[in-house]
């Protein structure tokens, strides 16, 4: 379920009351084509009251400066739709997200590479961790972007 939300982070000129956060919950996504701002974000992140943490390359692969992939135009579509959802603020570190350990859209040269197999399996909603799962309005087309870049990364392997 897609919802527009209007979220405020400070109060109106003048009013000196405390800001107000209406906060969006994790599962919480914005219509296709938008995204949090980093302000909003910056508030989830400190309302989670959780430590940064650190990114690593857990593809199992070199990551290559000039990856294909980078140009894919998948790869943006997935990027769009977890930038206009609220779990891009935990997994952007600028914005001291505690969650980018299990991937960090600021990992370069591709985002994915931060993420495990075991991840993107989540992610794409391969488990039962419905919760983590990305609420996207394409599931289908998440599931078979996910399944690819996993048989990519086994046949690595071989």
């Amino acid at each position: 379920m897609l919802l527009a939300l209007t979220l405020a982070c400070a109060p109106p000129a003048g009013d000196s009351a405390d800001p107000v956060h209406d906060l969006p919950s994790h599962n919480e996504c914005l219509e296709e084509g938008e995204r949090f701002s980093p302000e909003v974000c910056v508030a989830v992140v400190d309302e989670d009251n959780r430590q940064p943490t650190v990114s690593e390359n857990k593809s199992g692969d070199e990551p290559l400066d000039d990856d294909p992939r980078a140009a894919d135009p998948e790869l943006a579509w997935v990027t769009s739709e977890v930038q206009r959802c609220a779990c891009a603020c935990c997994h952007t570190r600028s914005w001291g997200g505690p969650g980018v350990y299990f991937y960090d859209l600021e990992w370069a040269p591709v985002w994915t590479d931060s993420a495990s197999s075991w991840t993107l399996g989540v992610f794409a909603g391969f488990t039962d961790e419905e919760r983590q799962t990305l609420p996207t309005s394409d599931l289908a087309r998440l599931q078979a972007w996910a399944e690819a870049e996993r048989e990519r990364r086994w046949a690595l392997d071989d």
